[in-house]
């Protein structure tokens, strides 16, 4: 069984190559190059959301080294790729070369359909959100941003060529731990995602095929331009970054998501 993994460059992508690597499931590997892991903000911000912005994503920073470490991949050989070249010919080339029957991407652009074309039909995404609640961009701020951080979690289903929108594979769900704040929670709930893959890859090389469901309830979309640095003021000054706490002392609402998991259903 042939696997490639096509993922970013940030510690989160790392593990999951590195882990993939050590259970000898990777056959080959595409790194796209990230954007910088603390972006700069616009200056016509006023002083209060430009330091809430260094604030947050100097915590992702610190919350994505705790989790996952700061490990250099451990598959060596491999593709390294600007941003908008995740549809370039290279690539291409790259891919038909390899002849891999799974694909996994984690953390990388939107394929195009000619891309998708030369895919195989396992093409698996790893989705860091809830689908179909938090489909698309910044999936897991928005449940802490809007009180509910057990909507925090992962979704591993198939490409299509709408966002996040193809069959369930399995889900994973929030990892909720006392004094986390909400880059901690993503970090954990990633990783729970992350180590999902190994037992998913096994069980389909097992079985010849992979169980999934069709997603029903249309959800959300989350664009990239939906989330602005005002959010911020929510999270970090009028809840302290405290979100995790408030739901477990119960003072958030506890609905759960029903989410699909591959290992306990039969369909």
């Amino acid at each position: 069984m042939r696997v490639l993994l096509i993922c970013g460059d940030h510690p989160r992508h790392k593990f999951i190559a590195n882990i993939l690597n050590s259970n000898k499931l990777l056959t080959s590997l595409i790194v796209e190059q990230r954007e910088s892991f603390i972006p700069v903000l616009d200056k016509q911000y006023d002083n209060n959301i430009l330091k809430l912005h260094d604030l947050h994503f100097k915590k992702r920073e610190q919350a994505e080294l705790e989790v996952f470490g700061d490990e250099n991949f451990t598959f060596t050989n491999y593709l390294k790729i600007k941003a908008d070249q995740i549809n370039s010919a290279k690539c291409h080339e790259f891919v038909l070369n390899e002849k891999p029957d799974i694909v996994i991407t984690c953390g990388c652009g939107i394929l195009s359909e000619e891309t998708l074309s030369i895919f195989p039909t396992q093409t698996w995404n790893i989705h860091g959100g809830l689908s179909p609640w938090f489909k698309g961009a910044i999936t897991h701020f928005w449940p802490s941003y809007l009180l509910k951080p057990q909507f925090t979690g992962v979704t591993i289903h198939y490409i299509t060529s709408k966002i996040d929108a193809g069959n369930i594979i399995h889900q994973t769900p929030a990892h909720l731990v006392k004094n986390d704040g909400l880059h901690q929670l993503s970090s954990r709930s990633l990783k729970l995602g992350f180590l999902s893959i190994i037992d998913l890859l096994n069980k389909y090389k097992l079985n010849g095929k992979i169980n999934s469901i069709e997603q029903k309830l249309t959800g959300k979309l989350w664009l990239k331009k939906d989330w602005k640095p005002e959010h911020l003021i929510l999270v970090y000054d009028k809840f302290k970054d405290d979100i995790v706490n408030m739901y477990l002392s119960k003072k958030l609402n506890q609905e759960m998501p029903k989410i699909y998991n591959n290992f306990n259903n039969t369909n």
